[in-house]
């Protein structure tokens, strides 16, 4: 009775969100930011930060991204667009929350690389402090030393999914009861299964093909999509089902070396690059394909497996990484081993002999209402504990200590 008392009393929260990027021109996929992932969670989380009864603002601070502004935004949310591609910028965009009146009770931070300004603030301001992490930027220590050591040292750390959890806790020491796994979430009413546009299939000369597609930035090594693995498999492929063709939607450094790639296995003409396409577009694209295909390795959790998935493809995914999280451990799709190039091959030509334009009703599990529900758990956890945090400092410390900082909260 007391806890739920406490919970009821729970203060309103005024949240810092310091992160890479979220909105673009747009809404479409560019260099300077809201492309990818990283950018869509983001999106999703600042739109449940908004929908929820306890939070009363939000002021997020975008790393990188444009300086332009064409979306209409969440209510509550304050983008600060004005620190931008500006590391000055950017630390002095943080620290002007300093002498606000609202003061800040709760701190984000939504990527590693940005650990070490968001701990600095909470610390320097004794507020809690929560962390995002994503894939495969936390698998591992980073490049930032000082930001690697802070990682146990935060309140809360919020994961796309349970492998990038167990990861990051066994590098940095992080204990995992401190971790809230909340996965990422589809527009169930956006993505949905519908007929190939003929104009988008005639563009990239689809007619009467098979077809397979993986969608994703590809990055120098080519490692983490699968876009190697499903190159490499398509000549066996080709020799089944001869009118196939492999369509990678999306742009990276790594473009040249998997042209080459295909080039090299003689199915080049069978492999469509359609460059970064509008975020508007994206559907249309999934509904060109007869089956989605990503064989990663470095995938957190994988988004566009789900949304392929919401938009009635038969869906093949990793075994190895955070795929068989977003696949439901083979309930929403198949997983393969990606190194096994025979299960790979077995797999395609098992989804194209009997392709299925059917949403699978398990895909609810991903769905926006979900990922608020989720989010509204972890909000209320954060809530009561800085309300618990508050009636102990009450209890412990006089005014003149809290005054002069002579005792950490």
């Amino acid at each position: 009775m007391e806890q739920l008392q406490a919970r009821a009393n729970s203060p309103p929260l005024r949240i810092l969100m310091l992160l890479t990027d979220a909105y673009g021109p747009l809404g479409a996929w560019h260099a300077g930011g809201g492309y990818g992932g990283i950018a869509k969670f983001n999106q999703d989380f600042l739109k449940g930060l908004d929908a929820h009864r306890l939070v009363e603002r939000v002021h997020a601070i975008p790393r990188i991204g444009s300086p332009l502004a064409d979306e209409r935004l969440p209510e509550s949310i304050v983008y600060d667009r004005t620190a931008v591609n500006s590391k000055f910028k950017f630390l002095g965009s943080i620290w002007n929350h300093t002498w606000r009146t609202d003061r800040v009770n709760l701190v984000v931070c939504g990527h590693l690389h940005l650990l070490s300004a968001a701990w600095l603030f909470a610390r320097t301001h004794r507020v809690r402090l929560a962390l995002i992490v994503h894939g495969i930027e936390a698998w591992k220590p980073t490049r930032h030393r000082i930001a690697n050591h802070m990682v146990p040292k935060v309140d809360s750390v919020i994961s796309v999914s349970r492998l990038s959890a167990d990861r990051v806790a066994s590098w940095s020491g992080l204990e995992k009861d401190r971790v809230f796994v909340l996965p990422n979430c589809v527009d169930l009413a956006r993505f949905i299964p519908g007929q190939p546009d003929p104009s988008l299939a005639k563009r990239y000369g689809l007619q009467s093909s098979s077809v397979i597609m993986t969608v994703g930035r590809f990055e120098s090594e080519g490692l983490s999509k699968g876009f190697d693995e499903v190159i490499m498999a398509m000549p066996r492929l080709l020799a089944r089902v001869p009118r196939l063709k492999y369509v990678i939607v999306g742009e990276g450094p790594g473009r040249a070396r998997l042209e080459t790639l295909a080039k090299a296995a003689g199915v080049f003409e069978h492999v469509v690059f359609t460059g970064r396409v509008p975020e508007s577009k994206k559907v249309a694209h999934y509904q060109l394909a007869d089956a989605y295909v990503m064989p990663s390795m470095g995938e957190g959790f994988g988004i566009t497996l789900i949304e392929a998935a919401a938009c009635g493809l038969p869906v093949i995914g990793s075994s190895l990484d955070g795929s068989q999280e977003a696949l439901l451990g083979g309930r929403l799709g198949r997983l393969v081993d990606p190194r096994d190039s025979q299960a790979l091959f077995q797999a395609i030509i098992e989804v194209l002999a009997s392709p299925v334009r059917e949403r699978n009703p398990l895909i609810a599990e991903f769905s926006e209402q979900r990922f608020q529900e989720r989010l509204g758990h972890w909000l209320e956890e954060q809530s009561h504990a800085i309300a618990s945090r508050g009636r102990r400092a009450h209890g412990s410390l006089s005014f003149r200590h809290l005054a002069s900082g002579r005792k950490g909260l």
